[in-house]
């Protein structure tokens, strides 16, 4: 196996190691939240289609009132639970509103790491494959 197709094997095993601890601490973080009662000023949901693939995706926008200010409530699922002028329970964090806990967790600098690590092995795994094919044929 030549030394490039080696170092991408490295860079590969590197980039695993490194998902998998930022996962184990992202997962141990404590992430700093306040359970809030927020209104519901509206809620809609929005059906966007990709012109290229064809293919839709829902988005859901709801805006709540918490002490004079609105928000937009993220990491929001559906609009059903959210008709205007309800009261609801949403989590304060980092200056921004979330429907469940599950989003205030996947919004921390160490979860976007992650994320960037998971992605960063995939890529590796296939550059890795492709040099060893490379310096196979040669």
């Amino acid at each position: 196996m030549k030394k490039k197709a080696m170092l991408m094997w490295i860079l590969f095993v590197v980039c695993i190691i490194g998902t998998v601890a930022l996962r184990y601490f992202a997962d141990r973080e404590q992430v700093q939240f306040e359970e809030v009662s927020a209104k519901v000023v509206s809620a809609q949901e929005k059906v966007l289609k990709n012109r290229k693939t064809g293919t839709e995706y829902t988005s859901y926008e709801v805006t709540v009132e918490y002490e004079g200010e609105e928000y937009a409530l993220k990491n929001a699922h559906n609009v059903y639970q959210y008709p205007s002028g309800k009261e609801i329970t949403a989590y304060l964090s980092r200056g921004s509103l979330y429907a469940n806990i599950e989003g205030v967790r996947s919004s921390t600098p160490l979860f976007y790491a992650y994320f960037a690590f998971l992605i960063a092995s995939l890529v590796m795994l296939g550059v890795a494959i492709n040099e060893t094919v490379k310096a196979k044929r040669k």
